[in-house]
């Protein structure tokens, strides 16, 4: 690989690992550190694609998923759980018991994955 590559590479691995760790929107991480949001989406994409195996994407992955009563009993214990759908099938559901630190790490996943 090209040195000068292998540079902005390594310069923008540590620039996400820098916002995901700030805790900002990317807006406003952006915007703090003078950099286009368009450019910032480029450099996540790009390494986001470069971590995705190609054979991990033909292993298919299974969950568990609750019953209709596990479901009903839920929702009366816990109240109306939130529905979050991502692009790709992707669907994550929260239920109101769900731990602060868990929430809050989801919500700078999904922060990242926007």
């Amino acid at each position: 690989m090209d040195e000068n590559k292998l540079t902005k590479t390594e310069l923008w691995t540590k620039r996400i690992q820098d916002f995901h760790e700030s805790g900002l929107s990317r807006k406003e991480w952006c915007q703090k550190q003078q950099i286009p949001q368009s450019t910032l989406g480029y450099w996540i994409r790009k390494q986001t694609k470069e971590q995705t195996k190609p054979e991990q994407l033909d292993v298919p992955v299974f969950a568990r998923l609750p019953s209709e009563q596990e479901i009903s009993s839920d929702l009366s214990a816990d109240g109306v759980p939130v529905t979050i759908y991502l692009p790709g099938s992707i669907r994550v559901e929260i239920g109101a018991g769900c731990p602060i630190e868990l929430m809050t790490s989801l919500i700078h996943t999904l922060n990242a994955y926007a």
